[in-house]
């Protein structure tokens, strides 16, 4: 359920600012494209892996200084 609720606060923030390639904000602005993903079905013990891109679409430095995996 937090997993989900997060993702939803995820998806309005990234929705509700819309930023082209071109535009560039004052400060640290983060942005990424896919904000969750679906690995279906995989057994128990098998490794799985899913690279998620993040950009800096500001102006000045993103330092991401904590991540948390779901």
């Amino acid at each position: 359920m937090l997993k989900k609720t997060l993702a939803l606060v995820l998806l309005v923030l990234c929705t509700a600012l819309p930023l082209s390639a071109a535009e560039k904000v004052e400060g640290p602005a983060i942005f990424y494209p896919q904000s969750e993903f679906d690995f279906g079905s995989t057994l128990e013990g098998n490794h799985v892996e899913h690279i998620f891109t993040v950009e800096n679409r500001g102006t000045e430095e993103l330092r991401i200084s904590k991540v948390k995996p779901g």
